[in-house]
């Protein structure tokens, strides 16, 4: 059936999902590598356990995805965003006063990552992929650009700097509670014309059941790439601002090679959101496999040079910040919109062993070897077989039956 949408309707909705995947990228992960190092001194613990927020919430996503896309069939995706909301903002409240490592851990399992399940990555790519038929690409990759999110690093040194660690959760929680007025704003689907009758739409992916999802090789090949490409777009958010504190730069100028991360995503998330568009998702995430080799491998021999570092992870975030485009852009394509919000939650759950290790892994790695050089190249490596997995495979589209008639 037809839908009443309008590119000004459209583009409002771009800006209200891009502010608020901006804010929770931002607050949520671009943040967190600026206060690793407060966080191991706050609460006397490794480097290992100080890294391992991001893997807590990490898990929280792998687990609760699928009763997120769940639910998303059944519930209203603007009051889930409003719960994940509130919940994201609690935690960062609760954290705020706790003073063990577990207890903030847990704070991150329990509240911060339920939190952001609700309302960040799946709910916004499902919202993007209702309203636009054509062109969603380049929606995803303008919604996925981190203009916001590259500015917190800064502020989040620049707050934790001037106030100190607790302070600085304290903002996180009152810049996520100022998003809840945008949701009045926001529809989880275009209207359908009133004068339009009901048709039966014989072409449309009728939703699949998990059991089906999950049986796809389409679906299994995406998800394996996603949660490697994601596992490496974690360790730099994690340990980028320790790796330039470990080549002699202080955490100022560090946290702006974070802040560089962030940026280039303004220009690479669009770009190969772009390129998908026009050679195919699967092309679209062969290429940024191996797009992504050569500065992880620069990383190795860029030696103390600023210049050179920041170099090197403006590119690298070109490549990462692209990741969330192109899952969303293939997982839509291969297994059609109506099976995406459960199809991408599932898929979290599959990448669980990635996002929740890659964090500690490259701490663990760095306390027995004092070097983030092995945690590089084992990254690197991972990208070219991906790379040649994503160009050798061929995917059919996911089988449906044809949509009932709507009466």
């Amino acid at each position: 059936m037809p839908s009443a949408r309008t590119s000004g309707e459209q583009w409002r909705v771009i800006a209200i999902v891009f502010l608020i995947l901006n804010v929770a990228l931002g607050v949520n992960f671009n943040g967190y590598g600026s206060l690793v190092a407060a966080i191991q001194n706050e609460f006397a613990t490794q480097r290992v356990f100080a890294s391992a927020g991001l893997s807590m919430l990490t898990l929280s996503l792998g687990l609760l995805s699928p009763l997120v896309g769940t639910l998303m069939r059944r519930v209203s995706i603007r009051l889930l965003m409003a719960v994940g909301i509130s919940l994201n903002a609690i935690g960062y409240l609760v954290i705020s006063q706790v003073h063990s490592i577990g207890a903030m851990l847990a704070c991150y399992a329990l509240l911060v990552g339920p939190g952001f399940c609700l309302f960040s990555v799946v709910p916004c790519t499902a919202i993007i992929a209702n309203w636009f038929d054509t062109g969603r690409g380049r929606a995803l990759g303008i919604i996925n650009m981190p203009v916001g999110s590259s500015l917190m690093p800064i502020a989040a040194a620049v707050t934790l700097g001037a106030l100190g660690l607790r302070a600085t959760f304290v903002g996180g929680a009152l810049i996520l509670l100022a998003l809840l007025p945008l949701l009045l704003l926001l529809r989880d689907k275009p209207r359908l014309p009133t004068s339009t009758a009901p048709v039966a739409v014989a072409s449309a992916v009728t939703p699949l059941p998990s059991r089906a999802i999950l049986r796809s090789p389409a679906f299994l090949i995406l998800s394996l790439g996603i949660g490697i490409l994601s596992a490496g777009g974690l360790v730099m958010v994690t340990h980028l601002v320790a790796l330039g504190m470990t080549r002699g730069l202080d955490l100022g100028t560090s946290s702006l090679l974070l802040a560089a991360f962030g940026v280039a995503g303004v220009v690479g998330a669009p770009a190969f959101g772009w390129i998908a568009d026009r050679i195919g998702p699967r092309y679209g995430l062969a290429l940024l496999c191996f797009a992504s080799i050569p500065p992880w491998i620069g990383l190795i021999v860029s030696g103390s040079s600023f210049v050179v570092l920041l170099a090197l992870a403006i590119w690298i975030g070109a490549c990462s910040n692209a990741i969330m485009t192109l899952f969303g852009l293939a997982m839509s394509d291969w297994l059609g919109e109506s099976n995406l919000g459960l199809a991408m939650g599932l898929s979290y759950s599959l990448q669980i062993p990635f996002m929740f290790g890659a964090g500690p892994l490259a701490g663990a790695m760095f306390d027995h070897y004092a070097s983030y050089t092995p945690t590089i190249v084992l990254h690197c490596t991972s990208f070219a077989v991906m790379g040649v997995i994503f160009l050798l495979f061929r995917r059919g589209r996911a089988s449906a039956r044809p949509a009932s008639a709507v009466s």
